[in-house]
């Protein structure tokens, strides 16, 4: 390597590291956020995208690009992941930034036993909240501030100390186990997944204190759960569907079927609103600015998905959610009951 090379890279560098220091942070992501870091870091090493090439051979012929890269990220892990004994509970956590910022006045980060994992956290207003998934995050999909829900670590305490939530994690990991059995064996039939969300009504992020199956609001309407909310003891509606139930007739066209489920979704919200004072006395059912969840759908397409985003659109008050969507919600929560528990 010629030595005037290394002096105008030297050089180079400073430059854009005097440049880098002297901005504010606020004007990081327009400085640096457009690809240019991408660029940079390709310009070390490429990545492997020869077919042919095997992966050993692209090591070999990467030996001292990847090595570098690999000391970046070494320098990283070490010098920016903040080992802390956490308030509340004794336990020793690593609190990592994250990639991922949504909040103009707080700051995400993850927090958990080793660098870059663990929960995601959220730091705003002088508290610390952390995240419960409300959708299935696939990798490489585009996520909003939609897909979580933050709670306080004293909030989610008075959830999961709730009767409807296991108290063990065996029992916990066990109730999660079991919905994954039932989704692999395909099961298609409506009924066995009534029951397991009468057991286990905590999968819906352990936000409810329990849920009462095919209570009546009058004869004409009886969903298939009301659901009483930790928050306010107010109900919200469930109306489940088999994981398999087809959805679609084509790419953009609802079945009929998924077409009735969103009516009916419709028809007791519009019910419960307009009656609330009726159900309150009569039926000791208090329902205030209530939601449903319409679950349906399981291990579908990214343009099914987009479809059924826009027609949740439609009504705000409708959360469809697909198996997946609960897996994941149930998932987080069990995380979050984990974290607690240490």
């Amino acid at each position: 390597m010629k030595k005037s090379t290394k002096q105008r890279l030297d050089n180079l560098l400073s430059k854009a590291s005097e440049i880098i220091k002297s901005v504010p942070d606020s004007d990081i992501p327009g400085l640096l956020g457009d690809g240019v870091i991408d660029d940079f870091l390709k310009a070390i090493a490429n990545p492997k995208t020869n077919k042919e090439q095997g992966i050993y051979d692209y090591l070999l012929a990467n030996k001292y690009r990847l090595q570098l890269l690999a000391l970046m990220r070494l320098a990283i892990h070490s010098n920016y992941c903040i080992k802390a004994t956490i308030q509340g509970t004794g336990a020793d956590a690593y609190v990592s930034p994250n990639h991922i910022q949504w909040y103009d006045n707080g700051v995400m980060f993850l927090q958990g036993e080793n660098r870059f994992e663990g929960l995601i956290g959220l730091y705003e207003d002088g508290r610390v909240k952390f995240a419960v998934s409300k959708r299935d995050m696939r990798g490489g999909e585009s996520v909003g501030p939609e897909a979580l829900e933050f709670f306080d670590v004293e909030e989610m305490q008075n959830r999961t100390q709730q009767p409807s939530v296991p108290q063990t994690i065996d029992a916990l990991d066990h109730a999660m186990t079991e919905l994954q059995s039932l989704l692999r064996q395909k099961q298609k039939d409506e009924g066995t997944y009534h029951e397991y969300f009468i057991r286990h009504p905590w999968v819906f992020g352990a936000q409810y204190t329990r849920i009462d199956s095919h209570r009546a609001l009058n004869d004409e309407n009886i969903p298939d759960f009301t659901a009483v909310r930790v928050r306010d003891s107010a109900r919200d509606i469930i109306e489940i569907k088999p994981p398999f139930l087809p959805l679609f007739k084509s790419k953009k066209s609802f079945r009929a079927e998924f077409n009735d489920a969103w009516n009916q979704a419709e028809q007791y919200l519009d019910f419960v609103r307009y009656e609330s004072d009726y159900l309150r006395r009569q039926k000791g059912l208090f329902f205030d600015n209530p939601k449903c969840y319409l679950l349906a759908g399981y291990n579908l397409t990214e343009a099914q998905l987009k479809e059924l985003r826009r027609k949740e659109r439609m009504n705000p008050a409708i959360t469809i959610l697909t198996y997946d969507d609960l897996l994941a919600m149930a998932k987080s929560t069990v995380a979050f009951v984990k974290a607690l528990k240490k």
